[in-house]
């Protein structure tokens, strides 16, 4: 049975016209017709051939609004088949040059996104107390795992106490900002905030310029609120004294800042803003497949644009690993945008992931390595 045979009760593909392919997407799916700005953003891509009609049907059930009506979650495999065939990607050597000279030889904490965490009980232990992480392995989402993976970084490295004033770069108003409050002397979180922004109103919904007049209105759970200061700002020039922060964390905002070369930039300053002995936690999307992306890094450009500006070391050796079965299974967005597991994505023909890195600012004269 064709997709028109199911939403209308006979064969109308040869005749039916795209809009009224939308609006009986629109009715049979969603319940409702469809708002103007979203017919003509989807009839604009068909008619260009940017999307295609099977497109569009995935896109609208992997919509927030289905998903938010039907409370149904796809899953395009299980999590199982990720859980082993790990592949080496890309070597660290390039980046050894980086590392400090006694590396942390804990758990690895520099990494791409890990599967494999949520069956370590102390990292799931973490994952519960940020509240708004589900731990079903079945749900593993690279979210869960960027902000999840950060505390778990911080707590094993050391630099989680009630002493440490935090930095957000590009943070909004995400979930960490208010652990942290919860867990240290003071968090600033920093961004753009800007009222009529995709970042605001989509994409991450982190960006909402109305938690600068009410902080509390996003908070997930009770925080310490003297503790806790919003600010807007560009990552670009942190408005800080040098040596200001003992923590500075920047998750998946970096790419966002305009290029490679404006990564870079922010990247110096945070360098420049962190403490002698303090922690920089960086989370960006790499590709894994070779291909170019305006925003996201090669491993080569993860190194040029944001490990050597920085001027810290990484606090271990990187390791490329990812499971074989999620690079060559991607979800592709945006119609699988709401399926799991969300850990390897594919925009167009660019696969990539996130990655995480520890960072510390020596306690002697700056490396040579800085750029």
């Amino acid at each position: 049975m064709s997709l028109w045979d199911w939403i209308g009760g006979r064969r109308r593909e040869e005749t039916a016209s795209d809009d009224e392919f939308v609006n009986s997407l629109y009715r049979k799916i969603l319940g409702r017709a469809p708002d103007e700005n979203g017919r003509r953003h989807y009839l604009n891509l068909l008619d260009s051939g940017r999307m295609t009609r099977d497109d569009l049907t995935e896109a609208i059930y992997s919509s927030e609004e289905y998903q938010a009506k039907t409370g149904v979650r796809k899953n395009k495999y299980s999590h199982h088949k990720i859980l082993s065939g790990f592949v080496s990607l890309f070597s660290a050597d390039p980046f050894l040059p980086y590392v400090e000279k006694n590396p942390f030889e804990g758990p690895q904490l520099c990494k791409l996104v890990d599967p494999r965490l949520w069956l370590d009980e102390e990292w799931i232990a973490m994952a519960r107390d940020l509240k708004v992480i589900t731990t079903d392995p079945e749900r593993m989402h690279r979210k869960g795992f960027e902000w999840t993976h950060t505390i778990y970084g911080l707590s094993k490295l050391g630099a989680l106490n009630e002493n440490a004033r935090c930095l957000g770069v590009g943070s909004g108003h995400e979930v960490l900002s208010y652990w942290l409050a919860n867990h240290t002397a003071h968090v600033i979180s920093t961004d753009l905030f800007q009222e009529k922004t995709d970042w605001a109103k989509a994409g991450g919904r982190e960006g909402d310029p109305a938690v600068l007049r009410d902080p509390q209105k996003y908070a997930p759970f009770p925080y310490r609120e003297g503790r806790l200061t919003f600010k807007k700002m560009d990552g670009r020039r942190l408005e800080f004294d040098d040596n200001s922060f003992d923590i500075i964390f920047s998750i998946s905002a970096i790419e966002h800042f305009g290029g490679h070369d404006q990564a870079a930039k922010s990247m110096r300053e945070i360098g420049r803003t962190l403490k002698p002995g303090g922690v920089a936690v960086i989370v960006t999307e790499i590709t894994l497949n070779n291909r170019s992306h305006r925003e996201f890094f090669s491993v080569d450009q993860l190194l040029e644009y944001i490990v050597a500006p920085s001027g810290l070391k990484l606090a271990q050796a990187p390791v490329f690993e990812a499971p074989e079965y999620a690079i060559d299974n991607p979800l592709v967005m945006p119609a699988e945008s709401r399926m799991y597991p969300h850990l390897v994505l594919k925009i167009k023909n660019v696969v990539f992931t996130s990655v995480i890195l520890f960072m510390r600012k020596s306690r002697d004269e700056p490396d040579e390595t800085a750029r």
